[in-house]
């Protein structure tokens, strides 16, 4: 089934999804969703992600391109306490260099999030963690 309605974007660039689109597709106040454009046929899909208890940060995380190295790295997080929701990775240098971007809600770390990336580091786990908070 497919639902449609005209609304009007505010002068802030604001949407405002009606209430039964809203709860036809399960989106409700305070959840993140994800936005997506395609500019070639110059639609927008807005997608429901996770719950609006959800405190989600996205990582950048540069480590060694070796097998298990993400892995590692994945079970260091997971045992902190961070479910992973998303993540992507790529090779940059093969057998050198990779990057993994990972949005992880938080919710149930103990530890504080900037701590948490030093010991990524610091146990040899990563060379560079950049992280920064969803609202």
């Amino acid at each position: 089934m497919e639902l449609s309605e005209i609304v009007r974007i505010s002068e802030k660039g604001e949407l405002v999804i009606p209430q039964h689109i809203m709860d036809s597709v399960g989106i409700v106040e305070k959840m993140h969703v994800i936005i997506r454009a395609d500019v070639n046929n110059r639609e927008i899909k807005i997608i429901p992600f996770t719950t609006s208890e959800g405190n989600l940060v996205e990582f950048k995380i540069t480590l060694a391109d070796m097998p298990g190295a993400l892995a590692k790295c994945a079970a260091f997080l997971s045992e902190h306490g961070l479910n992973l929701v998303a993540s992507e990775s790529r090779t940059i240098q093969h057998g050198e260099i990779a990057h993994w971007y990972v949005i992880a809600d938080i919710s149930n770390c103990k530890e504080n999030i900037r701590d948490l990336c030093k010991k990524l580091k610091n146990k040899g786990l990563a060379t560079e963690v950049v992280c920064s908070s969803i609202h």
